[in-house]
């Protein structure tokens, strides 16, 4: 019961954020919305990548920041995306400025787990997902 409490919290954020609705709070700004998650997954050629993904509302756009850094023995390698997302169901749809298109399921706890083109599951890093880290505002 806990968990679907969470996801109806953090799926009204994303609606939130996506104007589905929702006005700001009293002396807010619709712009410094933001939804936060972090986690580390699996890599078949280094020793993990660690990802950072900020989902935000600026005015009427709804942008996105993903970093990914890529660890291994040599050094990390980080890899920045931009781009506009929407949500379709439980799933968060991201498109980016350079014509790239990632998935996320939203997960009953609020964590978010990789999907395909397809919004199906990947069979690598099945049980790996991003956790909620923060909803606030930028000052």
């Amino acid at each position: 019961m806990r968990g679907a409490v969470f996801l109806l919290a953090v799926l009204s954020g994303l609606c939130g954020l996506a104007a589905c609705g929702r006005e700001a709070a009293p002396g807010t700004s619709a712009a410094a919305e933001h939804l936060e998650w972090r986690g580390s997954s699996s890599c078949a050629d280094c020793d993990g990548i660690e990802t950072v993904l900020v989902l935000q509302r600026d005015g009427q756009a709804h942008g996105y920041r993903l970093s990914e850094t890529y660890l291994a023995a040599e050094g990390a390698a980080r890899f920045d995306d931009a781009g506009s997302w929407e949500v379709e169901g439980a799933v968060l749809r991201m498109l980016g400025e350079g014509g790239s298109e990632r998935r996320y399921a939203v997960l009953p706890d609020g964590r978010l787990q990789a999907r395909d083109g397809a919004g199906r599951r990947l069979r690598s890093g099945d049980g790996e997902a991003l956790e909620p880290v923060a909803v606030g505002q930028d000052p």
